[in-house]
């Protein structure tokens, strides 16, 4: 019968290395080269870097819908007959809106007015009646100004001083950053149809840590010379980037 060779014993490792053996297997799970490995933490963005995000997105953002509240006074007609409380509705690039405001007639009857407005022609609807016609110049708001490249909601963030970063807040189950500046009248008067005027206003804006999209702004104008309700807006926006379909009503 052949003989075969003996099979080789395997070496004994020392029962002092076994530890660094073990050690040196784990670290190799953990990170190849013997290294822990660790995430790199990413920078809180400053508060001008959120708002210059903010503005780029907002110019980006094809649709949005709003809701608009508004608290003191806010007239919307040459006469100060029409008070404004609230507005909703949707905006879409590049020039068409449509707005259901809730307004304070002759500082009595509360009631809503429609608005469309597709380029330069714009349509409401009737107080009496409710039908639709052509809009009636004295109504000089125009809500299509918040979505305005030069003049809107989105230059008001790039124009802002005083910015301070505050806290974040958590907006319709978003997670927000929270900024604070204040803005002159000049910046601030086309938003407001110059409604909001005298000291600079106060501006509060809530945006998406990630997405960037603006969700809440609020302006509230400081108490002054000649002002007994000084107004506050508080808008928030919804629905960026979804389809709206916004035709002439007549």
């Amino acid at each position: 019968m052949p003989r075969f060779p003996p099979l080789p014993v395997a070496p004994r490792l020392p029962i002092s290395l076994l530890p660094l053996v073990l050690l040196s297997l784990l670290l190799v799970g953990c990170g190849g080269d013997g290294a822990v490995s660790q995430a790199t933490p990413t920078p809180t963005p400053t508060a001008e870097q959120i708002l210059a995000k903010a503005s780029q997105r907002l110019t980006e953002t094809e649709a949005v819908h709003f809701d608009l509240d508004v608290e003191g006074e806010t007239f919307v007609d040459a006469n100060r007959t029409i008070q404004l409380l609230a507005a909703k509705g949707d905006l879409a690039r590049p020039d068409r809106v449509s707005t259901e405001f809730t307004a304070r007639a002759l500082r009595a009857a509360t009631v809503t007015i429609k608005l469309i407005t597709i380029g330069e022609r714009s349509w409401t609807t009737n107080l009496l009646t409710g039908a639709w016609g052509p809009a009636q110049t004295e109504f000089q708001y125009d809500p299509g100004v918040l979505f305005d490249d030069q003049e809107g909601i989105g230059p008001v963030m790039n124009r802002a001083g005083d910015v301070r970063q505050l806290e974040d807040e958590e907006i319709n189950e978003r997670q927000t950053y929270h900024v604070e500046a204040r803005v002159g009248e000049e910046v601030i008067g086309p938003v407001t149809a110059y409604t909001m005027t005298g000291a600079p206003v106060r501006v509060n804006l809530w945006i998406d840590r990630e997405t960037g999209d603006l969700l809440r702004a609020r302006l509230a104008q400081e108490p002054g010379e000649g002002q007994a309700s000084p107004a506050t807006w508080t808008l928030n926006l919804s629905g960026h980037g979804e389809r709206v379909s916004i035709e002439p009503p007549v």
